[in-house]
């Protein structure tokens, strides 16, 4: 399945969430595209349709897909409830307006981190779609089970909302930075794109430098392989968990944050990037690693 929606166009990534009793009891993919078009003609494809095909017969109940625009990001440890409603057409104003409600109530709840409602879209899913995530499965599970919003949803009972289900997904998603504080899902993208790329040039060059030369016995596969083993596992930890730390003040500035905040972690980085190239020019012209014997 993997290969076949990686040649669908506008697709962009995977990641599969084993399932985790009792906090996730399914199986979850996140498949993520460039654009609501795109997601919907891959839903609706015949080559999607005849991977399902070949797996029905392993599954247990019937498939539910959710489609969300946008999102928000979460910590590593936090926990999401997908919340399916299928809500008639003359309650639509009125659902939209206890959402606004629930969500409000729900934010001031602890180790609340965000949470996006999605209307429903012909020809893919028919109820409305809410994601609501906490910083962690207990936070959540408080939430969830909580008497201010079993009494927030009786009140939909006459909403003309025929089902409503329920799905908790434990967070796994590629996520080295600590985000849990109130400004988290508004984050850009880009700015974790500069702190991997100030984390991982070093940890290159240091493997350039002093490692390859050790690993000229080995095939290049091997050796290649040996190296980007290291260079995840130290980039996980601990590059990237002190340089989000450090970095937070660039990657969540607070209210009273200077416009040009963003401007200054951008001149930070691309400096200190220009001192580690001089200092790895002078290492590499100076320094010599005798090789071990090749094999």
């Amino acid at each position: 399945m993997s290969n076949v929606v990686a040649q669908a166009a506008g697709f962009m990534s995977q990641e599969v969430l084993p399932a985790n009793p009792p906090v996730q009891e399914d199986w979850v993919i996140i498949q993520r595209f460039d654009s609501r078009g795109a997601a919907q003609a891959w839903l609706r494809s015949p080559a999607r349709a005849q991977m399902l095909d070949q797996i029905a017969g392993a599954l247990e109940g019937s498939e539910t897909v959710s489609m969300v625009v946008g999102g928000v990001r979460t910590p590593q440890t936090a926990a999401t409830a997908v919340i399916q409603t299928a809500v008639g057409a003359q309650a639509t104003e009125r659902f939209t307006r206890w959402h606004a409600e629930i969500a409000d109530v729900q934010r001031r709840w602890p180790g609340y981190v965000g949470s996006s409602l999605q209307a429903p879209i012909a020809g893919v899913q028919e109820e409305w779609t809410t994601l609501v995530t906490f910083d962690s499965p207990e936070h959540l599970e408080a939430w969830m089970s909580s008497d201010e919003r079993a009494a927030l949803l009786k009140r939909l009972e006459g909403m003309e909302s025929r089902d409503t289900s329920t799905r908790t997904v434990k967070s796994g998603f590629a996520n080295w930075f600590d985000l849990a504080g109130p400004n988290a899902a508004a984050v850009p993208p880009w700015k974790f794109n500069y702190l991997i790329l100030l984390g991982l040039y070093p940890i290159v060059m240091i493997e350039i430098l002093f490692l390859n030369p050790l690993l000229e016995w080995a095939n290049i596969a091997v050796g290649n392989l040996i190296g980007n083993v290291l260079s995840v596992a130290f980039l996980g930890w601990p590059v990237l968990v002190l340089l989000g730390r450090s970095m937070k003040w660039w990657t969540e500035p607070g209210p009273g944050a200077s416009r040009w905040t963003d401007t200054l972690g951008v001149g930070l980085i691309l400096a200190t990037l220009a001192v580690l190239v001089v200092v790895f020019y002078v290492v590499a012209a100076h320094v010599t690693i005798t090789p071990v014997m090749k094999l």
